[in-house]
């Protein structure tokens, strides 16, 4: 992690500053003055330890194209979305994947397309839904978004995705419910500062049309925007995406699909996420004023009594809720 007292150097050079410029309005002055004003808004909220390296606050500043109220917004969403979706921001690095990896999914390939973007690819079938839940894959795919967002090229540039279709059935259907969208969608959408360039199917089986619609509504407009089906024909793929850097699975020159030299480079960033995840929203800690009203209190003790489970032979039983 960069030093937070280290002032934000450019080292890009003249073409990628002539994009940001262009593209996302980033200037140094521009920078500079959104620097001030970002940390001047983490001030405000104690309740979070914020990462406050240059580095790390410009991916949000570029995602946001240097709005700095959506940008603010969007860091605190990202530590916000981690504290109420525990079951998907759980054990938050490469290795607590490890499965889906294995099972050749996803991948960034070697080389970038013709826009300087780099691609991540997954096959949906290498995986068998009944071995591990559609969560996990959702989470491989986030963490390799993250490590992308890592360098600089890519924040300005954008990251392009490639979905190949072939294999999918009922039983991964099954998994995509309107909730799991809504869930994934909203933490891609909000947490995930990368620039989406493009999203790829290729080799949709017929229930892909049901797939998408559940995915559709969640999805914002300028998401839904860049979104392509090319079936089998693969000279459409290559329209967006050169056959230079694709794998001979989809007609390209760079040889069969695989991961493994990627999950190899992937698997070291450990460190990387356990350090990013040491940030984030403050837990509360009781006073001992607020303790004691509640001990001194008649109805707070009832209250807490109530809120306990029964207790039977075996212990504390589940308390079940009625909606």
């Amino acid at each position: 992690m960069a030093n937070v007292n280290t002032p934000y150097k450019w080292t890009l050079g003249r073409e990628l500053a002539s994009k940001a410029e262009k593209e996302l309005g980033e200037t140094p002055r521009v920078r500079d003055a959104a620097f001030t004003k970002i940390k001047s808004k983490m001030k405000e909220r104690t309740d979070i330890s914020f990462r406050k390296d240059d580095k790390f606050i410009l991916r949000f500043l570029r995602a946001k194209k240097f709005d700095v109220d959506r940008a603010f917004k969007s860091l605190v969403k990202y530590y916000e979305l981690k504290e109420k979706h525990p079951d998907f921001f759980n054990d938050y690095k490469p290795s607590s994947v490890l499965h889906v990896l294995e099972d050749g999914f996803p991948v960034v390939f070697d080389n970038v397309d013709n826009e300087g973007r780099p691609v991540l690819a997954l096959k949906v079938s290498k995986w068998n839904a009944s071995d591990y839940n559609i969560i996990d894959i959702a989470k491989a795919v986030f963490m390799a978004m993250e490590m992308l967002i890592e360098s600089e090229k890519n924040q300005i540039n954008g990251v392009v995705l490639l979905a190949d279709l072939e294999g999918i059935g009922l039983s991964h259907a099954m998994q995509l419910s309107p909730g799991f969208a809504r869930k994934v969608t909203a933490i891609f959408q909000n947490c995930v500062p990368v620039r989406l360039q493009g999203i790829h199917f290729v080799n949709e089986p017929v229930v892909f049309s049901g797939v998408y619609h559940i995915l559709k509504p969640f999805m914002q407009d300028k998401i839904k925007k860049r979104v392509q089906c090319h079936g089998r024909t693969y000279s459409s793929l290559h329209e967006y995406i050169p056959a230079d850097i694709l794998p001979s699975d989809y007609d390209g020159t760079t040889g069969p699909y695989s991961n493994e030299s990627w999950t190899k480079r992937f698997l070291e960033l450990d460190p990387v996420f356990e350090e990013n995840f040491s940030f984030g929203l403050q837990k509360k800690k009781k006073s001992k004023g607020s303790k004691m009203k509640k001990e001194k209190s008649g109805k707070g003790e009832e209250k807490e009594k109530e809120s306990l489970p029964s207790k039977g032979k075996d212990g504390y039983k589940k308390k079940t809720h009625t909606l």
